[in-house]
């Protein structure tokens, strides 16, 4: 009991939340994939009011107001995708078929499907090749029949290729009525099929069929729902196989149409994939046993006033009886026929198709067994003229159309150059960024690196220094120490005053910690000394690295444990071997080494 009150608590729940206004505050708080449901939800429920909103001006600011909230607290790519695609198949096809202006909705249809390819969206991207093919058939303007189809084979093939290979469980996010895949791909099938491009069609309801569920039913406004497009889908995909001549495979999807449309109570539908039935009896050559089927066909869609239907099952009774030899009942199965073909010519390419072409032949075939010679030999003339126009349009149809397919690819595999280039273009803009990028934080870390280690080696330095100048004191001290007290010092305590005076002196391992010091502080600096000063002893380039210290003559003899004296005649041979004045200051005359 509890459950089901959960269950229907979040049911209301949710139908509060698509019939209310949004919810901004909880939109604005959701991430990237719980925005694109909602969103989705949202729009599919009060689609018709965006589309109404357009010849409702006082309708339209509220409308705007929440379009434009939601598009500018997108989170993601995934939900800005959905926005915009909404508003180009909402707003401007409304636009397209007012006015009919095409070129807005392409280019719109094109950037999107740029923006679903640069971040990854094959759904997206796929839908929008299908929906531009959709623009591009039915307002093709100044374009001719051959270049369309070229655009048409190309983008269809792609769209199905992107599409064709994500999960279900992808496929079923996208049947709201922003996006409308199955609708979408049905479309495509059937403008394949009228082009008697059979296995393209057949490709596209293969893909329907596999994608309808009964979610379709769940969605608000949909116009039709699971059960007419898997019916359709059933059926397309054993009209296909007729037409490509492989009946046993026609049956099979045929038989699996009359089951479901029994499943959910459709007379017509089941009526017509039973009549399809028969149509196939009657191609394996079993013209008694296909006439049952196909009169259940015809009494059905009369019932339902569907006079292509009827007419789709009329020409193959026609036939059926004719091949049986009954032509008191082929000739008003033909009568009715032609009867039906006048109301029915939307549906076919043109005058002469092949639809007409066994009536005529047919009236020929009655006439003729009724003795009436000269209406025999006109319907048959006349069917002969229209078979062979029909067999040279068929020879030529087949000739520019491998044509087409070969252009076709041809135009394929050159986007998709330019396609491979613009992503290469784009990932290597991006790797020169992200290279450059670590170039510079790498450069400021070790930037960062050295100066630390130059101010803790430059601390290092002063209290050197320091300790040096307190060692010169030390030094005085027991310099004065050792004169006060040498005339009264026993023989015992002279070696502990000399061990005392060479803790001053600045040894071979102390000199050691002071290079390495003065290395991190004036980086290179004494490699460059000896390059640029070849004839520098090593007592001459200590000398050196102290005065840049600043220490006083005093100061660099006791940390070296020599006389002041060597210090100033060892400065004086460093002027003479580097030719600089008297009285230089060393410390900066070898500065900027």
């Amino acid at each position: 009991m509890n459950v089901r009150l959960c269950i229907l608590t979040l049911v209301l729940f949710k139908a509060q939340l698509l019939s209310a206004q949004i919810n901004r505050a909880y939109f604005r708080q959701l991430s990237d994939e719980p925005q694109f449901t909602y969103a989705d939800a949202y729009l599919t429920n009060r689609w018709f009011d965006f589309y109404d909103s357009i010849q409702q001006p006082a309708k339209r600011p509220a409308m705007l107001a929440d379009y434009s909230f939601m598009r500018a607290e997108a989170k993601g790519p995934k939900a800005t995708a959905l926005m915009r695609v909404f508003w180009c198949r909402n707003q401007q096809f409304a636009d397209l078929y007012f006015r009919k202006q095409a070129q807005g909705v392409i280019d719109s249809l094109v950037s999107i499907r740029q923006y679903a390819h640069q971040h990854n969206l094959q759904a997206e991207e796929g839908i929008c090749w299908l929906a531009w093919c959709k623009v591009i058939i039915e307002h093709s303007g100044k374009m001719d029949e051959r270049k369309r189809r070229i655009l048409v084979y190309d983008g269809a093939i792609r769209g199905m290729s992107l599409l064709q290979n994500l999960p279900l469980s992808v496929i079923h996010q996208y049947h709201g009525a922003t996006y409308d895949i199955i609708h979408h791909v049905w479309w495509i099938g059937m403008y394949f099929f009228k082009i008697q491009e059979y296995d393209l069609a057949r490709r596209a309801v293969a893909l329907g069929n596999q994608w309808a569920h009964p979610q379709l039913d769940t969605k608000e406004e949909h116009p039709y729902g699971y059960n007419y497009y898997k019916w359709q889908f059933l059926n397309d995909l054993g009209s296909c196989h007729l037409r490509l001549g492989k009946l046993k495979e026609a049956a099979y999807w045929y038989q699996k149409a009359y089951t479901f449309g029994l499943s959910y109570g459709s007379s017509v539908h089941s009526s017509v994939s039973y009549g399809n039935l028969g149509v196939v009896l009657s191609r394996q050559g079993k013209h008694a046993a296909a006439i049952p089927y196909l009169k259940k066909a015809i009494e059905a869609v009369r019932r339902g006033n569907d006079r292509q239907s009827e007419f789709n099952a009329m020409v193959p009774l026609s036939e059926v009886y004719l091949n049986l030899k009954q032509y008191d009942k082929a000739y008003p199965a033909l009568l009715r026929s032609m009867a039906l073909y006048d109301s029915v010519r939307a549906f076919v390419d043109q005058t002469d198709s092949l639809d007409i072409i066994p009536l005529f032949a047919g009236l020929g075939e009655v006439y003729q067994h009724r003795g009436d010679l000269q209406k025999a030999l006109y319907y048959t003339q006349l069917a002969n003229r229209l078979e062979e126009k029909q067999r040279k349009n068929d020879d030529a149809r087949i000739f520019h159309q491998k044509q087409e397919k070969l252009e076709a690819e041809a135009y394929r595999v050159k986007l998709s150059q330019i396609d491979a280039d613009r992503d290469y273009a784009v990932w290597l803009r991006n790797a020169s960024i992200t290279g450059l990028v670590l170039v510079l934080l790498i450069s400021a870390l070790y930037l960062r690196y050295q100066r630390k280690r130059r101010r803790e080696a430059e601390q290092q330095l002063a209290f050197i220094t320091q300790e040096a100048r307190t060692r010169t004191e030390q030094l005085t001290q027991l310099q004065q120490l050792r004169e006060a007290t040498a005339k009264s010092a026993t023989d015992e305590n002279l070696p502990h005053i000399a061990e005392l005076m060479e803790l001053a002196i600045l040894t071979e391992a102390d000199w050691e910690r002071f290079r390495q010091l003065f290395e991190q502080v004036y980086p290179n600096y004494l490699l460059r000394l000896r390059r640029k000063h070849t004839m520098l002893t090593p007592a001459e380039t200590r000398i050196i690295c102290l005065s840049r210290l600043s220490l006083s003559t005093k100061e660099m003899a006791d940390m070296l444990g020599v006389s002041a004296d060597t210090i100033v005649k060892t400065r004086y041979r460093i002027r003479k071997k580097t030719n600089l004045p008297e009285g230089t200051d060393l410390g900066e005359a070898f500065a900027d080494v």
